[in-house]
This record gives structure tokens, sequence and C-alpha cells, in this order.
């Protein structure tokens, strides 16, 4: 085998042979670590298949040789040790145990666990470059912590089931039969204790294995047994003994549906449990991982065992945590591969001394340390009851059925409670209407006291989460008891992250239930992030041709606003503004109610100005000193944002002044003024209302003063409540 040409990343490029002695330390111990369990879970499945102990503690050997050299050289995750692993031997066991049964000889069960690992490898190549790694985050934890549980449980009850061939029923007849389970337990006990006593210093797979191995042979001379040649490994064959490849006249061989159905649940196991381990590893070294590059070097190992016929894995917590503590880092993986290497090369008779009994009680123990007794805490409480079921209910098909099956079952759980969750999120973040909230466009004292009264007549909703068959269904059910005669509906839809076609019907179905009740409905914020483009109606068209979207949209929810708050004006028989006429000095609201001689003192102290549509009256930063009267038109208050954008910040038409800061307090100009449509202004600066305060009147000082005063003081209170919907949001 040639194991070379790995990828050592940008670290490694000015001294490759930079071994510190951390890395050295640190793979021996993972090493360690990962040779009874890998040994033990070899065993573990290639004996359901119909082979030998010996040649299963190999196959656990070369996959974790591979997974260590190919992970620790190409991956991106530093310390990380990859080898067998319980989720995936127990996944593998179940399906060899199915073919078993159905009469598959064990080197057809072979191929086929050949073409499992080589499918799941390029699956998770693919995944990767897909960016699927990302999304084994949006498991709920839940199913996971079942997933986990009942492959500890299964690694127990496989354990159990081995150490029991040889009994008469559950109950061992004799110490004889006996003697390999009393082993298999004081290992798990001296796993158990080994850590505490040596306060972490020493693994417990380690503590383990040597205290097991001491017990095994020193109980021998001191109990009425005689030693069974099966109670050990056995000699481990040589490492040529590995079938290789796949040959061409043995694909009819295979089961493609087995393959790819378990191919796909060992993918979402695998990337779920080595990117947790990557996380794990992260968090001691301080590093971050690359999920795509790692996936990579995994679903490369795969493939690599596959046609080795060897038992894959993924990365190890246990191990890979020991490894760290032992100051290992980038070259640590390697250190441990080249640690199984020597042993399968050089040591192939150690096997005839290691007792199975010792790696059936590390991996039994592993197994009960993968149980999460806290699921079976969750259902005492209401809020967790939820969690809890669905936990056990991934439990309960791993040990009934298969974890295939289980993987299924968690993912299709996911998603219910995903779309659960979904469905009891609040649709309508927020409910407003025009007494609350008004538009930015400034209004006379005669609409505002008409808005004031039937502003509750314009109601914005705003939309937030996902819109989809569910929660679009609902928003109709919650808007059809809303919807009045005359009433203008607006729906905002800036919060919205997702719409898709079962909600566009459903809000096509929306607009005709407003139409039957006299309701008129207006969309704004349907963002491209949606889906929509400049052409809404053509968006809704591709969805149903048959129903027709003719409601009025807008950018943002101000200008929807202003356009509802018209509506309600015109409703009530108030007549706006007529475009081609002005208003005189004497109807501005800072003027009006004014005695004759005042409003024609202002008049002859003002400038006229007349600018036409999409003429600038200023810019921000510009000095001003001055107030505006619009007499006829509209010019708009805007504050740029980045080189294009803008935020419109108010509309004066008609008969509204503005520019009162500047006059007041002369300085730049804080925003800029456009006009909206051919407009005439009139401006008095604050020289000349000095010189009427001078040489006329002081009196109208005062009155203007008192005017200004009132607007900034409405205005203050409006900046209060767009900050309280600010904080809102």
């Amino acid at each position: 085998m040639c194991y070379s040409g790995f990828g050592w990343g940008n670290d490694m490029n000015n001294n490759m042979f930079n071994i510190k002695l951390g890395d050295l330390l640190g793979g021996i111990s993972g090493a360690a670590v990962a040779l009874p369990q890998s040994m033990g879970l070899g065993i573990v499945l290639f004996t359901v298949m119909g082979y030998s102990t010996s040649a299963g503690a190999l196959a656990g050997m070369v996959g974790a040789t591979i997974l260590l050299f190919v992970s620790g050289g190409i991956g991106s995750t530093k310390a990380m040790i990859s080898a067998p692993n319980g989720p995936m031997t127990m996944m593998l066991a179940g399906v060899m145990g199915t073919l078993s049964a159905q009469g598959f000889s064990s080197d057809t069960m072979a191929l086929n666990l050949s073409a499992i690992l080589i499918t799941m490898g390029v699956f998770q190549i693919i995944f990767s470059l897909l960016g699927g790694a990302k999304l084994i985050k949006y498991i709920p934890y839940p199913v996971v912590a079942g997933l986990v549980s009942g492959v500890g449980i299964l690694m127990v009850k496989s354990q159990v089931n081995m150490l029991s061939k040889e009994w008469d029923g559950f109950i061992p007849s004799s110490l004889q039969n006996f003697y390999p389970l009393i082993i298999a337990i004081l290992t798990m006990i001296a796993m158990y204790i080994i850590p505490k006593l040596s306060q972490k210093k020493i693994p417990g797979a380690v503590g383990g294995l040597v205290i097991g191995i001491t017990l095994f042979y020193t109980m021998l001379q001191l109990l009425p047994v005689n030693m069974d040649m099966h109670w050990v490994v056995g000699e481990i064959p040589s490492i040529t003994n590995i079938h290789l490849g796949i040959s061409l006249n043995e694909i009819a061989l295979l089961s493609p549906k087995l393959i790819i159905s378990t191919a796909l649940a060992l993918t979402i196991l695998g990337t779920t449990d080595s990117l947790v381990t990557s996380l794990v590893a992260d968090s001691r070294t301080g590093e971050h991982h690359n999920s795509k590059v790692e996936m990579i070097a995994q679903g490369t190992a795969e493939i690599l065992i596959g046609f080795l016929g060897a038992l894959g894995g993924w990365g190890t917590k246990g191990a890979t945590l020991v490894t760290i503590e032992a100051g290992g880092r980038r070259f640590a993986p390697i250190i441990a591969g080249l640690f199984f290497l020597v042993l399968m090369l050089f040591a192939a008779k150690v096997g005839e001394y290691l007792p199975v009994s010792v790696l059936a009680g590390i991996v039994a123990m592993v197994g009960v340390g993968m149980i999460d007794i806290n699921v079976f805490s969750w259902i005492r409480y209401k809020r967790t009851r939820m969690d809890a079921i669905t936990a056990l209910s991934v439990i309960a098909v791993i040990i009934s059925v298969n974890l295939v099956a289980a993987v299924g079952v968690g993912v299709f759980i996911s998603i219910l409670l995903f779309i659960s969750m979904q469905t009891k999120n609040p649709i309508i973040h927020r409910k407003v209407n025009a007494k609350q909230h008004r538009s930015v466009s400034k209004r006379t004292e005669e609409e505002n006291s008409i808005l004031d009264r039937y502003g509750d007549e314009i109601v914005l909703y705003e939309l937030k989460g996902n819109l989809f068959f569910a929660t679009a269904d609902r928003l109709r059910l919650e808007l059809n008891s809303e919807l009045k005669q005359g009433e203008l509906l607006i729906l905002h839809f800036r919060r919205v992250r997702y719409i898709d076609m079962s909600a566009m019907i459903v809000l096509l179905q929306i607009g005709e239930d407003a139409k039957k009740k006299g309701c008129k409905l207006i969309f704004c914020h349907l963002h491209k992030g949606l889906g929509f483009g400049k052409k809404v109606s053509k968006a809704f068209k591709h969805i149903d041709s048959k129903r027709v979207f003719d409601h009025t949209v807008f950018p943002d929810s101000d200008t929807a606003f202003e356009y509802a708050e018209d509506k309600v004006l015109q409703l009530h028989g108030y007549t706006l503004n007529n475009k081609k006429e002005h208003t005189s000095i004497e109807e501005n609201d800072l003027c009006i109610d004014m005695p004759d001689n005042y409003t024609a003192l202002i008049n002859t102290n003002s400038t006229r100005k007349e600018l036409l549509k999409k003429t600038i009256l200023f810019n921000a930063g510009d000095y001003g000193d001055s107030i505006f009267m619009v007499l006829k038109g509209s010019i708009e208050i805007r504050l740029n944002v980045g080189q294009k954008g803008y935020k419109r910040l108010a509309k004066y038409k008609q008969g509204t002044f503005f520019g009162e800061v500047s006059l007041v307090n002369p300085g730049p100009r804080s925003a800029s003024a456009i006009a909206m449509e051919d407009c005439i202004v009139a401006e008095l600066s604050k020289e000349n209302l000095d010189k009427i305060e001078k040489e006329i009147d002081h009196e109208l000082l005062i009155i203007i003063l008192k005017r200004i005063s009132i607007r900034l003081s409405d205005e203050l209170r409006r900046s209060a409540v767009n900050i309280e919907r600010l904080e809102q949001w």
C-alpha cells in the first residue's frame, strides 16, 4: 500500500518534517484509544458476516489506518482521530444481518459492504461540494440524541449476543461459559474507574485494555476454567490477504436499493458525527476547520476502504480528545496511522494473546457511554416532552427495525418538527393603523384631522417568517375575520424570508376575499429575495393564469401608507390639491389664520422659486438659514444611503412648510430636498425675518416661532414612536 501525495496544508510548506514531541505522544495516545475499539468493532461486523474474529480485527485496523492517513493528511481538522465507530458498525451489522438471513454468502456480503462504503464516499464528496455539510446543522438535537443512544444500546446488545453464543439460553450453564462475560464486565468496570483514579490522565479504553488482559490471564490461573482458543482474537492475517477492488463479474451480486439507501443514511449520520467531532477538536485546539475539505477527505478515505474490503468509520471524539490533551496537533493522526501500520506488518501474533472478551467489554462500555440518559428525564417536563418522544421514537425504531430505518425516521421527524415549529410561529409580527402610524408625507391640519378620525380604516400587517402551504392558509383565516367594508389593508413582506407556490395561490385567494368584502388590498416590500421581479403581476400569472393579480404594489411601507391615506381622504369627501393649481401663502400651515398684515409681511419678504420636476432644491451639507412654504407640487426630503440609495424622510405637499431647523439655527442641511413634480416654493430667510422683527413687528416673529415649536414637538413625538417601532423590529 502506498499513502503518498497527501495535501499537507499551508502550515507544512516550510518544514514538512517538523514533527513535534506533542504530535508523537498525541498520535500514540490516540492510536492506543482507537485500537481496541477498531478491532472490537471489526470483530462485531465481520463475525456477523461469517468471518473469523482475526479477520474482523484486521478489517478494523486497516480501516483505521486509511482513515488516519487520508483524513489526517488532507483533512482540515487538526488532531482529529478517525477510526471505525459504533454508529457505522451497528448500521452495517444490521444490513449484513439481513443479508445473512436471506442466505447470502460471506463473500457476497463483503462485496456489498465494499459497494456501500464506496457509494457512501462518493455521496459524501458530492454532498460536501454542494454545500450539504451546512444542512446537517439543522437536524434537531433530540433526533441526534436518539440515534446515538440507540446505537449505544445496539453496541451493548451485540456484545452480549456474541458472548452468549455458547450459553444454554441467556443464563450461562457453567463457570467455563461464564468466564468471558466476567472478563467483559471487569473490563467495563476498569474503564469506568481508571480515568477517575488517574484524574483522566489514563484514557478509559487504554486502562480497560491493560487491566482486562491482566485479569484474563491472572484469573485463568486462579479459577477452575480451561483456556478456549475462541476466547482470543487469534493471529491477525497478513495485510496481503485484503481483497482489492470489485470484479465486474461480481456486480450482478450487488443489491442496488440496499446499497444506496444504506449509503445515504451513513452519509447523513457520518457527516453529522464527523462535523461534531471537528467542532469538539476546534474548541480544544483553537483552530477552525473547513467542513467541505474535511468531508471530502472522509469521503475519499471511505472509497479507499471500500476497495480494500475493510471497515469504515469517521471522527471519534474520545480518541481525538486524548490526542489533543497529549499535545497532538497536525501530524498526530499520521503518527497514529503509522502505529496501526506497524502493528499490522510486524505484530500479527499479538492477536493470539488478545482476549475477545476484553475487546467486547471496551465496545460495550463505549456503547453505554453513548446512551444519553437525559432523554429519559425529558419526558417528565411538558416543555421537553415532545423532544423526549422524538428521541425515544428513534431509539425504538433502531432496536425494533434497523439503523437505516431509524435515520429515515429521524430525518422525517426533523421535517415534521420544522413544519410544526413554522406553523406555530406567529405569521403576523405587528398590526398598526393610521391612527398609530402615518407616512412621512406632511399633511395640512384639515387632512390630519380627517386621518385622526378615520385612520383605523388603514391597517398594515407586518408579516414574518416563511410563507408556505400551512402558514399561508393560517394567514388567510386570520385576515378573513379582519376584512371590513371600505378598509384598506396593507400586507408588508419585508420580514418574510420565503414564499412558496402554495402561498402565492393563497395570496391570490386573500385578494379575492378582500374584493368580495369591499376591502382594498395593498402589497409592499415584495423584494427580490422572494423571487419577484419588477412585474409582480407577471410572477403571480405564472403561478395561476386564471386568476388576475390587480392589486396595488409599493416598494416600501411609507409610500403604501401615503397612498392609503390619500384614498381615505377621498373616501371622506376631501379633495386633494390639484397639481395644476397652487395655494397662496395665506393658505399655508405656517400662515393660516394669521392677521392679513402679518401674511402680507411674509409675502413681501419671501422669495418665490419655481422648480421643475426632479430639480434639487438643496443638498445635504449645504448651508441653510431659511424656511420654505410649498405653494405648488410636492418636495421630498431624502437622506442619501450609499452611492445610489436613499431613505425618504418626509414629503411636503401644497400648504405645508419645511426647513424650520435651519431658520432657527442656521447651519448645514441634514438632508437633501428634491421636487417630485413642477413646484413653486416661497423661501423666507432668517435675514428677512430678523428685518421684520427689528423694523416692523416683533410679534410676527413670536407667532412664527410658536408654530415652528409646535411642528418640532410633533416631529419629536413622531420620532419617539418610530424609535419604539424600531425596538420592536
